[in-house]
């Protein structure tokens, strides 16, 4: 009996791998490639609109196309692949983490010194997001979550950031030189559970006044808003609380909006401010996009028709960059 049982189950296994062998054979022959583990950094133009208004098509596509060369260049030569261009991004795939990061932060540094001696036409700031997972290669091109997420990143970036998710972040909590922020937990495109997303310091001492040192994984001490009852927001001359039991809340220009900001560049309804697990969101559902600025981390996220955790107190523009005169601005404080 046992001999019988033993060679049903030989038969099973056998079969399995003789699948698996066809399914290999079908993928090779239709060319289809899986890589299991790789770091995916998306690198993006900013502004790349307002320079064709302002140098006009041929010389704005002239220094984008100069850009775009020159950053596949830097990864290419740091152990990179070039994946994907799309016209003012650059998609590349790294076998080793740390190589990535490595990458991230000197295209970084060299723009910015770059920027720094060059015209006002010819300055050019990056962004650029970073995730680790798995990817697929088909007759299509590189396809799979970890692209749809190291893109999502670099779209909550600001000008001259670096955003990476927490499992990239772990995998290279020694080796580089960088400074590393929390920014909690963000709903990222596609992803049914929240992200530990984190900022890179990618600065040197002399800009930042902050140490940079080797394996720093520094988790900011925020404040711990999972523990507070209520928010206050303010705005000019006004001002209002709300507890959680409140949530969740409207900020726009609508009358009918729980928190009203009047101003023609804010939407109706604008934003809102909801309860996930503990956790309190604000979720982007303008035409023209919200900024949020941490307390703590001086951090700005950019937000289009998307979420982020607040876990600090923070300020909030409505319809442009805080770097935009008049932006409307309102500041948010958790109270306990």
């Amino acid at each position: 009996m046992t001999c019988f049982i033993y060679h049903l189950w030989y038969l099973r296994v056998r079969e399995l791998a003789c699948r698996r062998v066809q399914q290999n054979k079908e993928h090779a022959f239709q060319g289809i490639f899986k890589v299991d583990d790789a770091t995916v950094l998306f690198v993006d133009l900013v502004g790349s609109t307002a320079l064709y208004q302002s140098l006009g098509n041929a010389r704005a596509a002239e220094l984008v196309s100069g850009v775009t060369g020159w950053i596949g260049r830097v990864c290419e030569a740091a152990g990179g692949r070039v994946i994907r261009r799309l016209g003012d991004g650059v998609l590349v795939s790294f076998a080793k983490g740390a190589a990535a990061f490595e990458c991230a932060i000197a295209l970084q540094r060299r723009q910015s010194q770059h920027n720094a001696d060059a015209p006002d036409h010819a300055q050019v700031q990056i962004k650029i997001g970073l995730a680790r997972g798995s990817m697929v290669e088909s007759g299509t091109g590189w396809v799979g979550d970890v692209i749809n997420l190291a893109t999502d990143l670099s779209d909550r970036c600001g000008p001259e950031q670096i955003l990476a998710c927490g499992v990239s972040v772990d995998q290279i909590k020694l080796g580089i030189f960088a400074r590393f922020r929390s920014l909690g937990l963000m709903h990222m495109l596609g992803k049914s559970e929240p992200v530990d997303v984190f900022q890179i310091e990618w600065k040197n001492d002399s800009n930042t006044g902050v140490p940079t040192v080797r394996a720093a994984l520094e988790v900011n001490d925020f404040s711990d808003s999972s523990l507070a009852t209520g928010i206050r927001l303010a705005w000019s001359d006004r001002q209002a609380d709300f507890l959680r039991a409140d949530l969740p809340i409207v900020l726009g220009r609508h009358a009918e909006a729980d928190f009203q900001v009047e101003d023609p560049r804010i939407s109706r309804r604008h934003a809102r401010i909801y309860e996930l697990d503990d956790a309190l969101v604000l979720e982007d559902t303008s035409s023209y996009g919200t900024s949020v600025r941490f307390a703590s981390a001086n951090t700005v996220l950019t937000l289009r028709n998307q979420e982020c955790v607040l876990h600090d107190d923070c300020e909030i523009a409505f319809g442009a960059s805080f770097d935009q005169s008049n932006v409307p601005q309102l500041r948010l404080n958790f109270f306990s």
